[in-house]
């Protein structure tokens, strides 16, 4: 289960760096845009999710909210048939303006992610993974791109 405390604290972060856009990728229960959504998050949602059994609870999150998206594919640093680079899609995913948050849920894949987003890399406002540090932007050199990283806690949101 998600701590509301540190999803509301989340919220809060969201709407002061205007975030209008949440890209998350990791939780194929739909329980971080869940969480999301009860501490008060009202932008969109784009959650990305591979396998079709795993994702079932956020598809049917997803139903019943018209700013949440799900798309059947992982986001990765190269193209294959569950995984998707960010940049091959930004325009078809991301709005001209939108603040965009990056989620990802297994920290493992974070470099991955923030990789395949290639070119648009710049345009996230901000990158988080479920145990996520300051550690992790110096790390993959995200720290001189004008981005800040969101610290998940030790429990996730």
């Amino acid at each position: 289960m998600l701590n509301f405390g540190r999803t509301r604290r989340l919220v809060r972060q969201l709407d002061r760096h205007e975030i209008d856009l949440v890209l998350e990728s990791g939780r194929p229960d739909g329980a971080f845009g869940r969480a999301l959504r009860r501490a008060g998050y009202r932008g969109r949602i784009v959650s990305f999710e591979p396998f079709g059994g795993d994702r079932a609870g956020v598809r049917r999150a997803a139903a019943r909210d018209t700013a949440w998206q799900v798309l059947p594919y992982a986001l990765g640093d190269r193209d294959s048939a569950w995984v998707r680079r960010l940049d091959g899609m930004w325009e078809e995913v991301v709005a001209p303006g939108e603040r965009v948050l990056l989620h990802v849920g297994h920290r493992p894949e974070l470099p991955e992610a923030v990789a395949g987003a290639g070119e648009f890399g710049d345009d996230l406002t901000l990158v988080r993974s479920e145990t996520g540090d300051d550690l992790t932007l110096a790390r993959f050199g995200l720290g001189d791109g004008g981005r800040t990283l969101v610290p998940a806690g030790r429990a996730g949101a």
